[in-house]
């Protein structure tokens, strides 16, 4: 499929052990691997991680934010893939862009990555986002 449109890469908001324990508190993942240090390195990780739903929820965000300013038009997910590559850790710097697939009046498809500060792709993600109705 051919590239209609580049999606820039933004700055997202920064990856804290505090938005971590927000996270955890209402995902109810309080899984300790992502809060914390002493248990993420006995389980082989070099220190805690990020969730992977937090990042992918970013990665949401940051497509329906772009559908928005691209199209003047508000607009819901009626799809999403995510495909986790790397971990994220606390105080990442994440960045998130990508590419519009394919667009018609009623739905487009956004092709997004999360990198972070080493421009690695921490995550992947494939979101339709439909034309909200007005009624």
């Amino acid at each position: 499929m051919a590239v209609i449109r580049e999606i820039p890469f933004k700055l997202m908001s920064e990856i804290s052990r505090a938005r971590l324990q927000q996270y955890a508190q209402a995902s109810g993942d309080q899984n300790p691997i992502h809060l914390d240090d002493v248990v993420a390195r006995k389980m082989g990780l070099p220190g805690v991680i990020a969730h992977g739903m937090l990042i992918a929820g970013m990665l949401g965000e940051r497509g329906l934010e772009f559908f928005k300013e691209a199209s003047g038009q508000t607009g819901f997910t009626s799809c999403f893939n995510a495909r986790f590559r790397a971990m994220v850790f606390p105080e990442d710097r994440i960045s998130i862009g990508g590419v519009v697939r394919s667009s018609t009046e009623s739905e487009w498809v956004l092709e997004l990555q999360a990198k972070n500060q080493k421009d690695e792709v921490t995550t992947s993600a494939v979101m339709t986002v439909k034309v909200s109705q007005s009624k």
